[in-house]
């Protein structure tokens, strides 16, 4: 997010101690494959696939994500656009359909360095409140933008102008609150993005006008709050189930290892104009966990799970130690709790390496097992360095499939790879593993047959320039195949020979 960072701060921060950890480190034990089913509907050969690990993608900051009728609506600091990605299931956001739905023209103060988007739907409209500037961050103001479609990825998104209380000071990472009523905004922000950097609340007379003075709720007080530079920024609002009202908020330069999550807590019938009537947690709530490979965590959001039965918190972290900007962050998602007093529990970051329940009510897919699978014809591949198409079965995203470059190189649209199954079956969905590196796949055609002779396409689906993760291809109904076949129509790079990680097929429980 923050750009301007002197060397000198950056060389304190990774001298300096991380932030305060918790002892426990939440986790819930994956489910064991279920037993048996009795009757028609038997998976036990299957396997389920009802876990995750983060990160969810490989990179991504400052992340935020809304829900509406059953659909979640995630985005982050992408620097030159404003981005929205689109999904059904939050463990599953590297399949999200990716929607590009704002560029801001260039000249204007809001040109450039677009930081911290979010997006909130108030009074029937969409506004996408985000941070940006001219090239300089001095510059840097809070700005909106409204649209009066049913969804944010449909219409257009028109510019409300900047966001301003009459001070029109250095201002980030800008959101609301409603309260008894009145809509509020909360912010970060200082003397042209020189430390120290405060959390300021006002009213605001409608979601595009600050009506108010501002006024200071938070400042960096405590160590914890100080490292690489002393800085409050990232106010996310947490109401519970009682209807007491929190900001979450981070803590410390998000360049060093040690950024972490602190709380603010309004007092019952507090005003939140009021300062004395927020009280700041001693102690940060959520921070770096080295075992955990979360370095940096923070810059969080919330979300309920898709029954509304479970509370998750997402976040960006590190995995690598170092901090920095080219030691990139990425989004990460877990379940938190409440504690006794009615406060928030997010406890410790999850270890990437161990598997978390995917959030309650995510429907489970069951992945079809390859012991009977066989590749029954190709394009091309690559022999020289062992690209074989035999690799898209293994288990194993390790290996993949290359068409053909050492000699007599291929080209597009002419790539294919027909996979059989072994024997006529109900097929939900494929799962499509991209290699890692260059030649992804960006159109994929998928194709399907009984006969390996006369074949049905099922559509052409855009999947996603992201590593190895799994991206689901979700049929609109199941369809019996015995044969699939996989034929790339472009890619994202400049290479004309199209790779591939690991192909699945899964279908659903029948209830």
């Amino acid at each position: 997010m923050k750009r301007l960072i002197v060397a000198v701060c950056m060389l304190g921060a990774l001298m300096g101690n991380a932030c305060h950890k918790p002892s426990d480190a939440p986790g819930v034990p994956p489910p064991e494959n279920p037993p048996p089913s009795t009757g028609g509907d038997d998976l036990s050969a299957f396997t389920i696939d009802s876990t995750f690990t983060n990160p969810l993608m490989p990179g991504g900051a400052d992340p935020w994500v809304i829900e509406k009728n059953g659909t979640y609506y995630y985005t982050f600091t992408q620097g030159s656009k404003l981005v929205i990605l689109k999904t059904q299931n939050m463990s599953s956001l590297a399949s999200a359909r990716r929607y590009e739905v704002w560029t801001p023209p260039s000249g204007q103060s809001y040109s450039k360095n677009l930081w911290a988007p979010e997006l909130h739907e108030i009074d029937g409209k969409w506004y996408f409140y985000f941070a940006a500037d001219d090239g300089a961050n001095a510059n840097h103001r809070m700005y909106v933008l409204e649209n009066s479609s049913p969804t944010p990825v449909e219409g257009n998104w028109l510019i409300k102008g900047k966001i301003s209380d009459a001070s029109n000071q250095w201002a980030i990472d800008g959101t609301v609150l409603r309260h008894n009523g009145q809509l509020y905004m909360l912010w970060s922000g200082g003397n042209a993005g020189a430390p120290p950097q405060h959390i300021y609340i006002a009213k605001m007379s409608n979601p595009w006008t600050i009506s108010s003075e501002k006024v200071i709720i938070a400042s960096p007080a405590y160590d914890w709050e100080k490292k690489g530079n002393p800085i409050n920024e990232g106010p996310q609002v947490l109401i519970n189930p009682q209807g007491r009202v929190f900001v979450v908020y981070s803590g410390s330069g998000y360049w060093v290892d040690g950024y972490c999550l602190g709380l603010l807590t309004l007092k019952e019938n507090g005003d939140p104009m009021n300062p004395a009537d927020w009280t700041k947690k001693d102690q940060p709530v959520f921070s770096m966990r080295a075992e955990s490979s979360a370095y940096g965590p923070g810059h969080n959001g919330f979300f309920k799970s898709p029954d509304g039965k479970e509370d998750w918190l997402i976040y960006h972290a590190r995995t690598r130690p170092g901090g920095g900007d080219d030691n990139g962050r990425n989004p990460r998602i877990q379940r938190f709790t409440w504690n006794a007093d009615g406060s928030p529990n997010f406890g410790a970051p999850v270890n990437i390496a161990i598997p978390q329940n995917r959030p309650s009510g995510e429907k489970w897919r069951y992945i079809y097992p390859k012991a009977k699978w066989a590749i029954a014809a190709f394009s091309s591949e690559e022999t020289v360095n062992g690209r074989l198409a035999s690799r898209l079965i293994d288990n194993n995203t390790a290996t993949f499939w290359i068409a053909r470059y050492s000699s007599d190189p291929t080209d597009y649209p002419g790539h294919w790879v027909t996979v059989d199954m072994g024997e006529v079956s109900g097929v939900d969905g494929i799962i499509i593993n991209q290699k890692e590196g260059d030649r992804k796949i960006k159109e994929l055609q998928l194709l399907v047959s009984n006969d390996n002779n006369s074949w049905e396409s099922l559509g052409v689906f855009t999947l996603n320039n992201i590593d190895l993760l799994k991206q689901y291809i979700d049929l609109p109904q199941r369809r019996q195949f015995r044969y699939f076949r996989l034929a790339p129509k472009s890619g994202y790079d400049t290479q004309r020979q199209p790779g591939l990680a690991e192909v699945s097929a899964f279908r659903f429980k029948d209830q």
